[in-house]
Order: structure tokens, then C-alpha cells, then sequence
């Protein structure tokens, strides 16, 4: 009921505004490798998200994808996002939403590699039980990718902590070959951040890339 009532309200004062809906930013270093990295949903609506894993520029050609309207890809423009990509070695990360994000886009651009820190399986309410990003849900309008698809020419790293909600959509992941899942114990949401203090985040993504 409570669902119902919020998705009348956002469709009766929703507000069209014209601006953006993905933000690219290129780090070209002349490197043979290029990562995207795809944003999570950062500090909420109010604000743009920071560029996440900044450390790679060292390391890789970085294009950083913002989905400003934390729409889990079903407002990125897939167009403007491969136009910028540096060069064909391909490879994509992410947290959270933008792990959603970065495995979407291998279903639609060669890329090698993906590693993918607590993807949701789904945020869409008739997909999934997990209420968190509910709200989010209720603003998008065109559900063009509801729930997770993988390719099965790119290889996967999922991390997952070992709570109940990240076993729930880790449990909902295809079992492919190509598809490894990882956990880290004593963890919630917040995989990434826990390796980077555990100071083994970037060891972890650059063994992957290898």
C-alpha cells in the first residue's frame, strides 16, 4: 500500500528537468588498458557522485561513468559511453549501483573484464525482496533493465560481504563459468571500503586485470 501511494505521488509531481543524465569524465594516460569505472549512488540525489577507484588512473586509461540520476543503467547513455572509450582492451568496475552498472554494460560492449563489488541481482519491487533502494526504484520510469544479465564472453569477480542482504542477491546470481563469487567475512554493503582500510583493494582489482 505504502508502495502504491509513493509511485502515485512521484507520477503526479514528478519534475522534468533538463540536465544530464550521464556524466563521463576520461583519464587518458597512453596506457594499453582502459577501465570504466561506474559510479555507486555516492552521498544521494542532492549531489554528484565522486570519480570511485581514482587510484587506477595510475595504473590505466580511467573513464569514469556517473549516473546522476541513480537510474541502475536505465538512463545511461550507452552511445555517449562507448564513443569515449580509449582504447579496445576493455575492462569495467563498480560498487553497489555501479556494479549493477558495469556488469550491464558488458552485455553490450566487449569488455574482458568486470569486478563487481555488491552487485544488486534487481532493485526493481517485483524482482526483489530487498527494500533498501526502494525509493530509487520508484523514480524510474522505463525499466529497460530490471534485473542482471551477464555475457558469456566477460569474466566476473562478484564480492559480496557475508550478511544476510548480500547473500540474498549474491544467491540470485546465474552459475556460469565465468562467474566467480567471492565473500568477505564480517562485512555488510560495504565491500570496497572494507578492503581499501584492509589496505588489499587494489592488489585485489589489479591481479584481476591482469
Amino acid at each position: 500500500m505504502i508502495f502504491l501511494l509513493k509511485k502515485i505521488y512521484y507520477s503526479i509531481f514528478k519534475k522534468n528537468y533538463n540536465f544530464t543524465k550521464t556524466l563521463i569524465n576520461l583519464y587518458y594516460t597512453g596506457k594499453k588498458k582502459t577501465v570504466l569505472s561506474f559510479s555507486s549512488i555516492g552521498s544521494g540525489v542532492r549531489f554528484a557522485q565522486n570519480e570511485e577507484f581514482f587510484n587506477l588512473t595510475k595504473k590505466y586509461n580511467v573513464l569514469f561513468v556517473r549516473d546522476i540520476t541513480r537510474s541502475w543503467f536505465n538512463n545511461l547513455d550507452v552511445k555517449l559511453i562507448k564513443k569515449n572509450i580509449a582504447k579496445k582492451d576493455c575492462y569495467a568496475i563498480g560498487h553497489s549501483m555501479g556494479a549493477f552498472n558495469a556488469i550491464i554494460f558488458s552485455t553490450l560492449y566487449d569488455v574482458e573484464k568486470v569486478i563487481a563489488f555488491s552487485p544488486q541481482f534487481s532493485i526493481h519491487p517485483n524482482i526483489t525482496k530487498d527494500t533498501t533502494f526502494r525509493n530509487y526504484a520508484l523514480r524510474i520510469k522505463e525499466w529497460r533493465y530490471p534485473k542482471l544479465e551477464f555475457s558469456k564472453n566477460t569474466h566476473y569477480l562478484l564480492i559480496f560481504g557475508d550478511d544476510a542482504k548480500e547473500k540474498y542477491h549474491a544467491s540470485l546470481m546465474p552459475k556460469q563459468k565465468n562467474i566467480k563469487i567471492l565473500y568477505i567475512k564480517n562485512c555488510n554493503h560495504n565491500t570496497a571500503q572494507k578492503l581499501k582500510k584492509q589496505k588489499k583493494l587494489y592488489k585485489i582489482i589489479n591481479n584481476f586485470f591482469k
